[in-house]
């Protein structure tokens, strides 16, 4: 369910925000839906990495313009293992990894802030 919210809320709201708006979706999401701690990181990582995995290609494929191309040989600095397709993979990678850290890290701060505001809960039960 959780992983769920984040694609559809972050697919809507990416469309037409930034490209940190996945951050408040994971957030609001671990908050609203409760989940232990393990599982609200990885699912909002998993969610965020899939999101703006899958919102990169369709940009590419859908505009076909070289931007993605032109990125990776800026990241790359033009090496040639990493010419062409591959660099834009390894982009593709790098860029994942940082959307899924700062997904995962948004929502256990949604889990974590969900447990701090409970009222009547003290510390050690």
């Amino acid at each position: 369910m959780l992983f769920l919210f984040i694609l559809v809320a972050g697919a809507v709201l990416s469309y037409v925000g930034p490209w940190w708006v996945i951050a408040p979706v994971c957030f609001a999401g671990c908050w609203w839906l409760p989940r232990h701690a393990a599982s609200a990181f990885w699912q909002s990582a998993g969610a965020g990495a899939l999101l703006w995995v899958g919102y990169s290609v369709y940009l590419h494929l859908a505009t076909g313009s070289g931007l993605a191309a032109q990125v990776a040989g800026i990241f790359t600095g033009g090496a040639p293992f990493a010419a062409g397709t591959g660099g834009m993979v390894l982009m593709l990678v790098v860029s994942a990894l940082v959307v899924a850290l700062v997904s995962g890290f948004s929502g256990l701060a949604g889990l974590r802030m969900r447990q701090l505001a409970r009222p009547g809960r003290r510390r050690g039960e």
